[in-house]
């Protein structure tokens, strides 16, 4: 598997992005579905799925070959290049002051579907679009057979949008 900027060795030995605009134009180029990843550094049903879920066979090989993975690090601490800090209202009113990272992808959670849960799992197509298969998470799809039927789902979707 070649290297590419803005990736790194992720879970089971696969590629993913951090940044999600790095990613959603990579998908675009290689006419690939974006797979986003809530997570958090902190997150113990995170590594449960990665390690439990992502390995399985059928499972792995989407993940490596037919989709651009994008982890979001919720509780990612690094500071934000003063561009990009700005004040944000959750959908619940709250003000909050976007300083981190971290916090730009929870508010991107939190603000686009509602979920303060990780993981929490989406796939979009090469515009950023959701797919028609929801959202997977740990509690509904930590059975690999499950998991792997989602990911079919939006693959399926992405297939017949051409």
């Amino acid at each position: 598997r070649d290297y590419v900027e803005g990736t790194h060795l992720g879970p089971q030995n696969i590629m993913v992005f951090h940044d999600y605009d790095k990613a959603l134009a990579h998908a675009k180029e290689v006419g690939k579905p974006l797979f986003v990843d809530f997570t958090g550094h902190n997150c113990v049903n995170c590594r449960r799925m990665e390690q439990s879920v992502w390995g399985e066979p059928g499972v792995i090989d989407i993940l490596k070959d037919d989709v651009v993975i994008v982890s979001l690090y919720v509780d990612e601490r690094t500071e934000l290049p003063d561009e990009e800090k700005k004040t944000v209202v959750y959908p619940n009113g709250r003000e909050v002051n976007l300083r981190t990272v971290g916090q730009k992808w929870s508010y991107k959670q939190i603000s686009e579907y509602q979920v303060t849960a990780q993981p929490y799992y989406v796939m979009q197509d090469v515009d950023g679009e959701d797919l028609n298969n929801g959202s997977a998470d740990y509690e509904n799809h930590s059975e690999p057979q499950r998991f792997k039927d989602w990911l079919k789902d939006g693959m399926n979707d992405f297939n017949s949008q051409d």
